[in-house]
């Protein structure tokens, strides 16, 4: 346990998958809601795990969000991979990692890969429009990029562009659209995200 938090995780399916895959929850939407709604996906691909915010929505005991710099939330993450690492025999493998993010979490995600070059080498972004391209991701070692997001919400243009951009680059980045929903996950969230992680592990 974190100090005053959780680390919610996911055993993977089968248990020899040892792969990270771990996810950072956005502002009033916890782990429970940003992972669990496609632990299905996930744990098709690996171990999940995903750090709880260090504050709530509305005290004492709303849903979890995130009050701290992207400094801090990578702190964050990489203390609940570690407590998560003895929860399954054979620990956690850091090879082929996929780090995803919804909304805040997505911009965090964005600013630990630059940090951490070839740490997390696939990514997926639900609902992030975040100013990404070839360049950056290159500098990062991300090998490849998946973005989500709703079709009623203001995030999907501004992905729809980069992930084009990114394509015409020779950038190897898709678009996944959430049916029916905008800056909340669709009822089909989990064959999306198993279509994002089938598409970044591709590569």
């Amino acid at each position: 346990m974190m100090p005053g938090r959780t680390v919610w995780y996911a055993l993977p399916r089968p248990l020899d998958s040892h792969r990270l895959v771990a996810h950072i929850h956005g502002q009033c939407g916890g782990p429970s809601y940003a992972c669990g709604n496609w632990i299905d996906a996930g744990t098709e691909r690996g171990f999940m795990v995903c750090p709880t915010g260090n504050e709530h929505c509305s005290s004492p005991i709303g849903p979890p969000m995130w009050d701290e710099s992207f400094t801090l939330m990578d702190q964050d993450l990489e203390l609940g991979i570690k407590v998560a690492q003895g929860k399954v025999d054979g620990g956690i493998s850091r090879d082929d990692a996929i780090l995803t993010g919804f909304s805040r979490g997505g911009w965090a995600a964005i600013d630990i890969v630059r940090r951490h070059p070839g740490r997390w080498p696939y990514l997926i972004l639900v609902e992030a429009d975040v100013t990404i391209g070839k360049a950056y991701l290159e500098a990062s070692k991300v090998r490849a990029v998946a973005m989500v997001a709703g079709e009623w919400g203001t995030e999907l243009p501004g992905e729809k562009k980069s992930v084009d951009d990114m394509k015409a680059a020779g950038y190897p980045a898709e678009l996944f659209v959430m049916p029916k929903t905008a800056h909340l996950y669709s009822a089909n969230i989990d064959d999306v995200m198993r279509q994002a992680l089938a598409f970044v592990l591709a590569h």
